[in-house]
């Protein structure tokens, strides 16, 4: 689309860079926040104008309409014009679907994991087995929450490598409950990165049915793996203890206590004793 002359105007008004990337000339606060209103006012038309202006990062066509793209997220939850937020994401959603750069497509994710809400997670899911966009869209869908777990869920059997491992720890850090068996599966994964992911996620669930594989886990030989199933057992034990089943926590800080012997472990078992009599 063609950007007006009054656009062009208003996005000439955002402070210039020094030099190194930073915008600190030129700064005048009210004319900024006058233009971005005015841009606020001009709705969709200006929203997609914005997307159109934007260039490659770092590149002098980008940093205008960049900045002034992320003001006018920030002006919508500013005066609380939840039309406005939802016709400004709207049109983002729009734009990953079209023939922009990765580069672009990512700050376009970044700005809906600031402004988006549900209306935004269904676009993002799309972009979740796409390996340079699965970060930021997952990162959104993350923030976002409302809607996250079934795109996550929905994506995750088509992902591959990086991708699949984004779409695991996205999932544990929402502590989706319905990606518990997803978890369960992901742990006899030939990817050690994969099965740490997996173990963090049924970790974070509190699932008592996961106690099993989670300490067979932490029995790994010596190295990050073993490291990184200890603290998935204590997270789970922490869990399990403060809903009241005593029992399987105190299974799991016995297993620990008994089982890290060595002196690198120490840290581990005195966690352990002091957990054990806390209870």
């Amino acid at each position: 689309m063609a950007v007006s002359e009054k656009l062009q105007a208003l996005v000439a008004q955002m402070p210039d860079p020094d030099g190194r990337g930073m915008y600190t000339e030129n700064i005048d606060k009210e004319k900024i926040e006058k233009a971005i209103a005015a841009i606020h006012q001009g709705g969709r038309d200006d929203v997609r104008g914005l997307v159109e202006m934007l260039g490659e990062p770092g590149s002098d066509q980008d940093v205008k309409p960049h900045y002034a793209l992320h003001c006018l997220a920030n002006h919508t939850l500013i005066v609380k014009d939840e039309n406005g937020r939802r016709a400004l994401c709207k049109v983002l959603c729009e734009a990953l679907s079209g023939n922009y750069t990765p580069d672009v497509k990512s700050f376009l994710c970044q700005t809906l994991q600031w402004a988006g809400r549900r209306e935004s997670v269904e676009a993002l899911g799309k972009l979740l087995t796409d390996e340079p966009l699965s970060d930021p869209a997952a990162m959104a869908l993350v923030a976002i929450r409302d809607g996250a777990g079934e795109q996550l869920r929905s994506a995750l059997p088509k992902a591959k490598g990086r991708c699949r491992l984004t779409i695991l720890h996205s999932l544990a850090a929402l502590a989706d409950a319905g990606a518990a068996e997803a978890f369960r599966q992901a742990m006899q994964d030939e990817d050690r990165e994969i099965r740490i992911a997996a173990g963090a996620g049924l970790a974070r669930l509190g699932d008592a049915g996961a106690l099993d594989l989670l300490l067979k886990a932490a029995d790994a030989p010596p190295g990050w793996e073993r490291i990184q199933a200890a603290k998935h057992c204590l997270v789970l034990a922490e869990k399990l203890a403060a809903a009241g089943k005593k029992a399987e926590a105190r299974r799991i800080y016995q297993h620990l206590r008994d089982t890290r012997q060595d002196a690198a472990e120490a840290y581990i078992r005195e966690a352990a004793d002091k957990a054990l009599a806390a209870a």
